[in-house]
This record gives C-alpha cells, structure tokens and sequence, in this order.
C-alpha cells in the first residue's frame, strides 16, 4: 500500500466514524471500521523507522 492510499483510507475511516457517531443510516458496522483501520496500521508499520525524504528535498 502506498502512502498516498494509507492517507486515503485514513480519511475513508474519519468519515467512516463520523457517519457512525451521528447515526446515519448509511453507516459501517464499527467492527468494518476496526478491520479498516488495523489494515491501515499495518500498512503504516513499513514507514515507522524510515526517514521522510519529502521533509528534506530542495525546491
């Protein structure tokens, strides 16, 4: 997963709650948004420990 789809689904998770917290009928099952958010969190673990070049890249 790249960190542009982690980033993705991160918000897919914030709209995801937010949907859930004022009960929408169109809403996930809070179990989904875990299984989604777990996924997300072990997509991240690959990024954990490496240094992000974007911060030190020259204009």
């Amino acid at each position: 997963m790249t960190k542009l789809q982690i980033i993705r689904g991160l918000w897919s998770a914030v709209y995801d709650l937010l949907l859930y917290i004022q009960g929408d009928p169109r809403r996930k099952p809070l179990d989904e948004i875990e299984d989604n958010l777990d996924l997300l969190e072990r997509a991240c673990r690959k990024y954990e420990n490496a240094d992000d070049n974007e911060l030190f890249r020259q204009l």
